[in-house]
């Protein structure tokens, strides 16, 4: 029998893992975008 809970807890983590690295990759890229906004106003 499959176990389920391994399973779960495992795909669990993985999209959690995911999810993370998105919101870290998004909030660099903000701070490049604002970054390069401002030394072209410069």
């Amino acid at each position: 029998m499959p176990q389920y809970e391994e399973m779960y807890y495992k795909l669990f983590n993985a999209v959690t893992d995911a999810i993370e690295t998105l919101k870290a990759v998004q909030k660099e890229v903000e701070d490049m975008y604002i970054k390069n906004k401002e030394e072209k106003s410069e």
